[in-house]
């Protein structure tokens, strides 16, 4: 079963072209995802086609607009909890965290919260120190302009992106490309969550279940990155079985056969049951990678 036919909820380049938030007059229990077949080739050729090839992968504030587009509602409570953030001391909860981080500062950031995002930014730069990329960050032109800007929202979210290609430009330098699915591991993680907690909250939750179904056809590029070679022995095995398990089981979910038994289906539905088995493993594997 390819994932990529289902429509492209996360795409490197060009992702607001691919994203159909779906409406209608569908009943409560159910949620409906448009398909566009025509982005799989761009997904099978952007992600993660051979270890040996840079990864592309896409912000965590792309990812938290998907969701923003969808009608995530924001919520404090929600968010990761900053304060856990020195208690990560292993290097790859680090890693793992400094993308949850990075998804919960996009996600405050785009709901106007700029000084909760600023919190996420703090936390954000002290975990780059630990896990060698703190280049990224000793500019402390950052945070000034981050402080400057606290009631511009366009002006975080360019300085958001430009923070995100600054460590992509790193990594690249620091042939350390291969990292970058294990920070984004984490930011899909806490940006799967967030849609989670919203849908299960929130009683306009049509479009925000939609993203989280179509969110999953990353997933398994995102594995594909985690098993590169050049990430062993960074006892990865427990996060690349918990987002397997996730795959398989969103897999085998009848709604999901169903669909691709139909040539002539245009789109996929998921039952509540469903929504409800892929938030409990969504929710399994955040805790296990927040834990401090």
């Amino acid at each position: 079963m390819k994932l990529s036919k289902l429509a492209i909820g996360i795409v490197a380049l060009g992702i607001g072209a691919f994203l159909t938030s779906c409406g209608g007059e569908e009943p409560s229990d159910i949620n409906t995802v448009e398909v566009d077949t025509t982005a799989e080739d761009e997904l099978d050729a952007d992600l993660f086609e051979s270890p040996d090839e840079d990864y592309h992968l896409p912000s965590p504030l792309q990812v938290a607009s998907i969701f923003k587009k969808s009608g995530l509602e924001y919520n404090s409570d929600a968010t990761s909890d900053v304060s856990n953030a020195s208690n990560h001391t292993e290097e790859l909860k680090q890693m793992l965290n400094f993308g949850v981080y990075s998804a919960d500062m996009a996600y405050c950031v785009l709901n106007e919260q700029a000084n909760e995002g600023r919190k996420f930014l703090t936390a954000i730069t002290d975990l780059a120190g630990e896990i060698g990329m703190e280049a990224v960050f000793e500019n402390e032109d950052l945070m000034r302009r981050f402080d400057a800007n606290l009631e511009d929202k366009d002006s975080i979210e360019i300085l958001m992106i430009e923070i995100h290609e600054r460590t992509e430009e790193y990594m690249e330098e620091n042939d350390m490309q291969h990292t970058s699915a294990i920070h984004f591991a984490g930011a899909w993680t806490e940006g799967m969550y967030l849609g989670v907690y919203d849908f299960e909250n929130n009683q306009n939750k049509d479009g925000v279940g939609a993203q989280l179904t179509e969110q999953m056809a990353i997933l398994g590029n995102i594995i594909k990155g985690l098993k590169d070679p050049r990430n062993s022995g960074t006892e990865l095995e427990w996060v690349i079985s918990d987002l397997e398990h996730i795959q398989t089981t969103f897999d085998g979910f009848d709604s999901v056969n169903a669909f691709y038994e139909d040539e002539s289906a245009e789109e996929l539905t998921l039952q509540d049951n469903e929504f409800e088995e892929l938030g409990s493993l969504i929710k399994d594997l955040r805790a296990k990678i927040t834990e401090g």
